[in-house]
């Protein structure tokens, strides 16, 4: 039931910022509409994202929100945090390989018209990204990084995982079920298998770091990093076009991605014993 209140709050908070946003792309002229997007994309976050969690909260978690959330922030944390950046860094060829793999997916007419949504999407984010200067670069930073991964975090790992994990009790099935829901929540079937393997790895690290800190930070670090190097791009500083795959190789994909699964066992290989 919880579930179901929070799921539907969110709904009608996606209904809002639709209504509001409306009005501001029609009065927005060309020249602003890369503003305007990113400011809608921040309304949008928060309402459909954060408020529906809080909300939910209130009704049934009042007085113990800070227990429910996770939100401890002593000396541990900002060392798991490190450890989901750096995790997060060495799966980046893994991702990209499954990327590469996801985006040949033939589904026919039906997967040439989602294909056509998807690219819609694309451009409507290489738009807001694609600027020079440093305001732009902190607006970016602050919209696209900070503001995406603190209302991501706090709805699929505080909200859905959280939850799900309640009702289950099975942490696994928790962790698992909420990556689904956060990859197709996104709307990109193409860029599904990436975004799928990025959330159990979000979902595991806030299993066993039981924090929502070290998440919000190895999520917007993810997304600081896409940001920083679409702006540098768009300078000149750099020749690496940030939508090309990386093309690491095998040896060096699977060669990370032990490295990165060798890490998080080290880190946390008392509490995969205990907590199961």
């Amino acid at each position: 039931m919880q579930l179901l209140v929070m799921l539907a709050i969110s709904l009608g908070m996606m209904l809002v910022s639709s209504i509001v946003s409306a009005p501001i792309l029609l009065v927005s002229s060309s020249s602003q509409s890369a503003s305007a997007l990113l400011w809608i994309q921040a309304l949008t976050q928060l309402l459909t994202f954060f408020v529906p969690v809080l909300l939910t909260t209130l009704i049934y978690y009042r007085g113990q929100q800070r227990e429910y959330y996770k939100l401890d922030f002593h000396g541990r944390q900002w060392y798991y945090a490190l450890v989901g950046i750096v995790v997060m860094t060495l799966l980046v060829p893994l991702n990209d390989s499954l990327t590469q793999w996801n985006e040949g997916w033939d589904f026919g007419q039906f997967g040439d018209m989602l294909r056509s949504v998807q690219d819609k999407t694309e451009d409507i984010l290489r738009q807001m990204m694609s600027v020079t200067t440093v305001g732009g670069l902190l607006s970016n930073l602050l919209v696209v990084a900070l503001v995406a991964a603190l209302c991501e975090e706090v709805f699929f790992r505080a909200g859905i995982q959280n939850l799900l994990f309640r009702w289950v009790r099975n942490p696994h099935v928790a962790i698992w079920l909420t990556a689904l829901i956060f990859s197709l929540g996104h709307g990109e079937v193409f860029a599904f298998v990436p975004r799928f393997v990025m959330g159990a790895t979000l979902g595991y690290l806030y299993h066993y770091s039981n924090s929502i800190l070290p998440n919000f930070m190895a999520h917007f670090f993810n997304n600081a990093l896409v940001v920083v190097l679409y702006w540098l791009s768009a300078r000149g500083v750099v020749g690496i076009d940030p939508e090309a795959p990386l093309s690491a190789g095998l040896w060096l994909t699977v060669g990370c991605t032990l490295a990165a699964l060798a890490l998080f066992f080290v880190t946390f290989g008392k509490k995969l014993k205990i907590k199961q």
